[in-house]
């Protein structure tokens, strides 16, 4: 009866790495033809990490004193469980995210990536659980037959499956460049890659962030910070991709666009929140390893000449409002950069609407009013306001008031599921602009900003903000809407086409109120905003630079039309003329090498003339 059970349990342990086999075949090959060089290549990639288990039991059985140890016979169980699931799991991700799990950019990003993968695998963590127990379990039994058929023959079958597996194993790196399995791909993309672009680009980060420490704002003329009001809104929106700006998804955005500008589309520097907070607040450009506000301390951030520290020396009281429960990381980039208050939950009602990523906006809206019409009514202030509950993955509409109002109530595609939730998410915004005109309208300004985009697929499969570094994983759309009392010194209603970016926005404060910065890398876009004639509306003269973390690694270097797409993981820049193929399908592929001058010249265009 053992014996029987023995080889049930070895039957179901094949049919466990048959099926880990098919789907890592799967997941490489798609929708290729099954029967070719490559898919047997990675076959025989694969066998090295469904055999490594049994090879390793074997071969601790084969040695009389490891035989004889339950302790090491117990550990081997444990790390043939252990790594079993960690190639598991490497596979699954990249089932799931089409793309190589990286551990370089998981070791700089902990605090980002922990809570992303946990959000993304924690259903799956009682079947983890489970199996884990049960891998440990039936390793023994399913080894038992194949230990009996071999007898004293054990030693010679190990070392004729290790073998084996050193072919694997050898395959694996000879393929490596164009063929490879999650496990693979792992090690490939985390510890195998020529760093020199993502070295070179970090290395002159750091130094920009040190000129910066260095540098303070300086007057140009007339300091005159009243042109944008005593009040200053920036409102941070969740997610909003510019290409679904229109009457259909964003009503209440076009809407308050009649009494300013609209930026239709312009770059979001990066693709989280954290980063784009830095982009928008400090002008800096986006790191490709860790974020400003987790790799620099509370004294070093301090130098920075952001807005709020800008604001707070005019004369401003500096309010960030986050509209969820206190976030330990937030709150010290908030407080480091010059924000006199962090308020979050400390400011809501019991019973007042949470969602996992916050409170619901309109509700927070109303909050953010009551607290400052009853601490601050007669105040100048600088007013951050970080909302995102909505329009968040994974893009489910929570608010069954806005259900009949959504403009695809039937939808199919993954467009239309995002572009529900970025209507709900402008609905919101439209009460709170509401609030703007009855309160503040005629002395404060408002700027309306999203942190960061999310792809819409235009390329197959890319809807996950980590995968991609195409237009639609960085445009976004930006409105400015000045004081009732200075209207006449801007262009309102006007739209405006050229593609600036975030990192611009701290330049155009500073120009339209009298100041200037040198060493800044954004440029300024005030003559798109004022109506007068006497300012030159010319288009972007310095790069935009974007930048894909994730996936091994993206820069994008824009000179509108051309665009420059480093892949920093093959050393490799498509260039695409965004002009005459919008939709980035007909690269013209390069070495990296030859275009590593735009990546300096972005940096050195710090240096004042």
């Amino acid at each position: 009866m053992k014996r029987k059970t023995g080889w049930y349990f070895l039957v179901l342990y094949l049919a466990i790495l048959g099926s880990f086999c098919g789907l890592e075949i799967d997941t490489y090959n798609g929708d290729l033809p099954f029967f070719k060089a490559s898919t047997l290549l990675l076959f025989l990639n694969v066998l090295a990490v469904i055999l490594l288990p049994p090879v390793l039991y074997i071969l601790c059985n084969s040695i009389r004193y490891l035989r004889s140890n339950r302790a090491v016979r117990s550990g081997i169980l444990f790390l043939n469980t252990f790594y079993f699931h960690l190639v598991a799991f490497l596979l699954l991700y990249k089932a799931v995210r089409k793309m190589d799990f990286d551990f370089y950019f998981f070791w700089y990003n902990t605090s980002d990536a922990l809570p992303a993968l946990w959000k993304l695998f924690a259903p799956w963590f009682p079947i983890f659980a489970l199996s884990m127990a049960a891998f440990m379990f039936i390793q023994r039994a399913a080894f038992s037959p194949v230990m009996e058929t071999l007898g004293k023959s054990t030693r010679k079958a190990g070392l004729f499956l290790a073998t084996i597996v050193a072919l694997s194993l050898f395959c694996q790196f000879a393929t490596l460049a164009n063929v490879r399995a999650s496990t693979a791909g792992f090690v490939y993309t985390s510890f195998l890659t020529d760093r020199q672009i993502r070295n070179g680009y970090r290395e002159q980060y750091r130094q920009h962030i040190l000129a910066l420490e260095s540098d303070t704002p300086s007057s140009s003329g007339p300091i005159d910070p009243t042109v944008v009001g005593d009040i200053v809104f920036c409102i941070k929106q969740e997610s909003l991709n510019g290409l679904l700006i229109g009457p259909k998804v964003t009503p209440q955005l076009l809407r308050a666009s009649h009494d300013g500008i609209l930026f239709e589309k312009q770059y979001g520097n990066s693709i989280q929140s954290i980063r784009g907070y830095g982009c928008i607040l400090c002008g800096v450009p986006p790191s490709i390893t860790e974020d400003l506000a987790d790799a620099y301390s509370a004294t070093e951030l301090q130098k920075l000449p952001c807005l709020p520290k800008v604001f707070k020396a005019l004369g401003y009281h500096t309010l960030y409002f986050f509209g969820g429960s206190r976030n330990p990381r937030i709150e010290h980039f908030a407080e480091s950069i010059g924000f006199e208050r962090f308020l979050a939950d400390d400011i809501v009602h019991p019973g007042d609407v949470k969602f996992d990523w916050g409170y619901r906006e309109d509700i927070f809206f109303a909050r953010v009013d009551e607290y400052i019409q009853k601490h601050y009514s007669k105040e100048k202030l600088f007013v951050f306001i970080d909302t995102g509950a909505t329009n968040h993955d994974p893009f489910q509409v929570l608010d069954n008031k806005l259900l009949d109002k959504i403009p695809y109530p039937l939808h199919t595609r993954f467009e239309e599921h995002l572009s529900n939730t970025t209507f709900v998410q402008d609905s919101y915004f439209g009460q709170f602009y509401d609030i703007f005109r009855k309160h503040y309208a005629d002395r404060a300004s408002l700027l309306a900003v999203s942190d960061h985009s999310w792809p819409i697929p235009i390329h197959d499969l890319n809807i996950f903000n980590e995968r991609g570094a195409y237009e639609e994983n960085f445009l976004i759309t930006m409105l400015f809407v000045p004081p009732l009392s200075r209207r006449t010194d801007f262009a309102i209603g006007s739209k405006v086409t050229q593609r600036f970016s975030q990192m611009d926005i701290l330049p155009t404060f500073l120009d339209l109120i009298g100041l200037k910065q040198d060493y800044l890398l954004g440029e300024s876009f005030a003559p798109w905003l004022l109506s007068s004639q006497n300012f030159r509306r010319l288009a972007p003269q310095k790069i935009k630079i974007s930048v894909q973390p994730y996936g091994g690694g993206y820069i994008s270097a824009v000179v509108y039309p051309k665009k420059y797409l480093f892949d920093v993981l093959n050393q490799k820049v498509e260039i695409f003329d965004l002009a005459k193929d919008a939709k980035e399908q007909f690269p013209t592929v390069r070495n990296a090498d030859e275009y590593l001058y735009l990546l300096n010249e972005f940096f050195q265009s710090e240096i004042p003339e």
